[in-house]
């Protein structure tokens, strides 16, 4: 009988660490912040060194992507967080991840309004949607901009190429050639 005891015993203490275990499992959903901020920081190390060499590898892209995104989920009210979905941006603009892209930059507009580099988000993201031929995406990411930042010394610019996107490349090349007298 105390054998029996003692077994139940037992079962009941093994149960109950389980329990707090699986418990403690749930209270650790969040990674650490320590952790994955020096996991963020390599990874963002690595691919800059991997940019200036031009040999970005894809794979490197979508690890560093995950991170950046990671992180900035996980902290939102971090300060970092905004240069992190920032990059995140710009990676998937480079692997041709455009819907990805618009997602990281909008977060970054949205939610962080104080964020240093917040205007090149914006110019950045009209830019990029232009080049990938997103032209009324990009019409609007421009007309953003001049709303936002109407007297920056790049509000012409931007101007110039919200006309350039009435224009098929075919009329651009002409136009081109027309005015650089190329035949």
């Amino acid at each position: 009988m105390k054998t029996r005891h003692l077994i139940y015993t037992i079962f009941a203490v093994a149960l109950a660490a389980a329990c707090n275990h699986s418990g403690d499992k749930k209270e650790d959903s969040t990674p650490d912040k320590a952790k994955l901020s020096q996991e963020v920081s390599d990874i963002d190390k690595s691919l800059r060194q991997d940019i200036m060499a031009e040999s970005a590898d894809p794979v490197k892209g979508n690890n560093a992507v995950e991170k950046f995104v990671q992180y900035a989920d996980a902290f939102p009210d971090d300060s970092i967080s905004a240069y992190y979905l920032h990059r995140a941006a710009a990676i998937s603009n480079n692997m041709g991840e455009f819907d990805k892209m618009v997602e990281y930059y909008d977060r970054v507009i949205n939610n962080y309004p104080n964020y240093a580099s917040l205007i090149d988000c914006y110019y950045e993201k009209a830019i990029d949607l232009d080049n990938a031929g997103r032209k009324e995406e990009a019409r609007k990411a421009y007309q953003n901009f001049l709303d936002e930042y109407p007297d920056h010394y790049l509000a012409s610019d931007i101007q110039k190429s919200m006309k350039l996107l009435d224009y098929s490349n075919e009329e651009l090349i002409k136009s081109f050639e027309k005015k650089n007298n190329i035949k």
